[in-house]
């Protein structure tokens, strides 16, 4: 049953070869923009949530209510 339909759509056997194309574009792409990665920068990121740095900016708490808690 569901044979007959798919045979029945015009050009339906295009539709793999566009989605292995974008599949590997997309892998391919991404890819070449982690290998172009700055190492120093890739280093720095790595180390974010190491840092032992204190924000400039307090923290302020908050509710999804819109008001500010005060603790």
């Amino acid at each position: 049953m569901y044979k007959d339909v798919l045979r029945s759509i015009a050009d339906i056997d295009l539709f793999p070869v566009f989605a292995f194309v974008i599949f590997i574009t997309f892998f391919v792409g991404l890819l070449v923009y982690v290998f172009r990665l700055d190492k120093k920068d890739v280093s720095r990121m790595a180390a974010m949530p190491l840092e032992d740095q204190v924000p400039a900016e307090p923290i302020v708490p908050f509710s999804f209510n819109g008001q500010v808690k005060n603790s």
